[in-house]
This record gives C-alpha cells, structure tokens and sequence, in this order.
C-alpha cells in the first residue's frame, strides 16, 4: 500500500513540476517573440510558391510587400503552397498550455476530427488567442502540388497552407526541419550575444569599483610597507618621546624639590644677630619660626623687606621671654619659588660649590652658637635671687 501510495505521489508531482517549468519557461518564450527582443528569433527568408504560379517573399509569418524576384531567387527556402479548397481548416479550442502540451492537445484533437486515413493524413497547425487552427489534407493532393512544382531541387521543400486570414501554415513532415534548426542556432546566437551584452554592461558598471577597490589594496600594501620601512624610525621617535616624557617629568621633580641649605642660608641673612630661631618647620613653600627676639615688630619688618618672602604674619601675639629684653614670637610667611631650589653654584663644578658649602656651614654654626648663648643667659636668669 505504501509502495503504491508513493508511486502515485511521483506521478503526480513529477508532471506537475515539469509542467510548473514549462509554465515559467513559456512567458519568455512569447516575450521574444515581442519588437525589442524578436531580433533574437531570427526568421529566415522563405520564398513561397502559389497555387497560380506567382511567388511571394515570407519572413515567417510576415509576408514582404514589394519583394523583387531577385529577393525571391537570393531566399534560401522554398515553400509550395497547396490551395484552400484542397484543405480542411478547423479550430481547436485550448487553454492556456506550454507549447509541447498544445502541440499534443492539437495532435490529438487532429486525429479525432480528421476525415482522411491516419496513413494519408498531413496536417498542420498554429496557435491563436483562442487556442489553435489546424490545417488538413492528404498526401496524395500535397505529392501532386510537389509534382507541378518540378523545382528540381536537392533538398525537399516545405509544405504551406493559408488559413481563411491568409497566415501561413506549416504542414509538418517535409522540409521545414531544416529552417527550423536554423532558426534554434539563431536563437542561441542571439542568447549568447544578449548574456555576452549583459556581461560587457556589468564589467563596464563594475570596472569603476574594481579600480577603486585595486587602487584602495595598492595603497593599503604601500602604507603596510612604508609602515615595515619606518618601524625602526617609529620606534626611535617612540623612544625619544618617552625619553621626553620622563625629562618632563623628571624637571617637575626638581622643581617641586625643597633644598634645605638654600632656605636655612636665606635665614640666616635675614635675621639679625641679636634674634634667634629656636624652631624652624618648613611645608612646602610655608615657612614657620618660633624664636626670641628683642622686637618682635621689628623683626617682622626686616622679613618682610626680604625679596624671597611675602605674607610675613604672626599667627599669636607676643610674649615677653624669662630673658630680660626679649620677646618669645611665632611667625609665619611665604617663600617665594626661587627660595626653595638650590642656589645656582650649586650645580656648578666640585670648586665652585666649596665656598656655598663653607657658607652654609658657618651660618648652621652661628645658629647653634646663638641658641647656645640664649641658653646660657635663661639660665644667669634663672640663677638670679628673685
């Protein structure tokens, strides 16, 4: 059962896919039979002889007005004629079908209206809006019109009949096999030039790109090579940047450096011998001392005259010291930039930087020896009988 079911189901999708394609394919068959494509169906010359012995030019179905005998004799078929009244025209009513299926609907309406034996039967057809006209006679009335003809010729020529609108057709088994095969290579000339067209129209549409894509690969293989070039420069530029980088940051260091002996030795000019420091802290450019002094008021001033400092100011008032004449102060001010780096001997040769050195080191001893002496004087005073 299932054997049969699917035997049934191949016999019925197989016709039914070839039909589907033979529905597709006969639109484009019948778009070439239109003006801008009909040049790809070319149609041979086929001179026709009458009944009455006159001769007629057809390029198809299209008779040739007009045409000379000398077009007649340069045609390269030949065609006779059997008259009407030897024919028997009939109309076949058909729906629309690929062209093999109307030919065989065609066939087989033929053979059941023909009055003539299968054996003499010749026929013809061709399509029309409503279906298709078949043209039918015997073999004996077509052999004599061949017999009157005597053209002599080599190969055997094609049988025509006009219907009641003068449109030739073709009765089959004669000479027309050869025009046809004629035309089927015209056909497929015809093709070959229309693809080789389409494909000259698309290279030429598809030639700009290309050279933009080809000139866009050309410069991205130059730029990779330039790049291989350059990398020992690149990365000798890279180098250098970074050496830069670390300069940079290296002078920002130095600048942000404190130098010690440069603050001390600005304090040690500034203030005067009979003051000392007792307490020196120093924060970034914030410089605090705490100390005694005969005048505190005085002292502030000769400060504030110092060039390297600004925003002298006592953050607390005065105290009178144990030590008779002198005042206990706390002051605070500002240096200015060139205060906090070293002095410019400083990064001068070993020589040149002994003197600075010896400076220092004589101010750093007066220092100790001021507050040696003021340690001793507290403690005279302290001695004294109240």
């Amino acid at each position: 059962m299932s054997t049969q079911a699917a035997d049934a189901s191949r016999a019925l999708s197989g016709p039914g896919l070839a039909a589907l394609g033979a529905l597709l394919v006969q639109p484009w068959r019948e778009m070439q039979r239109l003006p801008p494509l009909s040049w790809l169906q070319p149609e041979p010359a086929v001179v026709l002889l009458h009944a009455d012995g006159s001769r007629s030019l057809w390029l198809g179905d299209r008779r040739r007005e007009g045409a000379t005998p000398a077009q007649c004799a340069a045609a390269r078929f030949v065609a006779v004629e059997v008259p009407a009244d030897e024919t028997l025209e009939c109309s076949v009513p058909l729906p629309p079908l690929p062209e093999a299926d109307r030919a065989e609907a065609v066939a087989l309406a033929v053979r059941a209206i023909s009055p003539f034996d299968a054996a003499e039967l010749v026929w013809g057809w061709r399509a029309t809006p409503q279906g298709a006209v078949a043209l039918m006679t015997t073999r004996q009335a077509v052999q004599a019109r061949l017999d009157a003809a005597a053209l002599g010729l080599d190969a055997l020529p094609e049988v025509w009949a006009l219907d009641r609108g003068a449109r030739p057709v073709v009765l089959q088994g004669f000479g027309e096999s050869a025009r046809h095969r004629l035309a089927v290579r015209g056909r497929r000339l015809g093709g070959l030039l229309l693809v080789s067209a389409l494909l000259l129209a698309i290279a030429v549409l598809l030639t700009p790109t290309l050279q933009l894509r080809l000139r866009a690969l050309q410069a991205q293989a130059a730029y990779d090579q330039a790049q291989q070039r350059l990398a020992p420069v690149l990365a000798q530029r890279e180098a250098l940047a970074q050496a830069q980088a670390q300069q940079g940051a290296l002078h920002e260091q130095m600048q942000a450096r404190v130098e010690p002996l440069a603050v001390l030795d600005l304090l040690t000019q500034a203030v005067p011998s009979d003051s000392f420091v007792q307490r020196l802290q120093l924060q970034g450019d914030k410089l605090m001392l705490t100390g005694q002094t005969p005048n505190t008021a005085a002292l502030m001033n000769r400060l504030s005259a110092e060039p390297l400092l600004r925003d002298v100011r006592s953050p607390a008032a005065a105290t009178r010291g144990m030590t008779a004449g002198r005042e206990n102060f706390i002051l605070e001010m500002n240096l200015q930039p060139q205060a906090l780096r070293p002095a410019a001997s400083a990064v001068e040769p070993a020589p040149a930087a002994a003197p600075l050195a010896a400076a220092t080191s004589a101010s750093a001893v007066a220092v100790a020896a001021s507050a040696a002496a003021s340690a001793a004087a507290s403690a005279a005073s302290a001695r004294e009988p109240r």
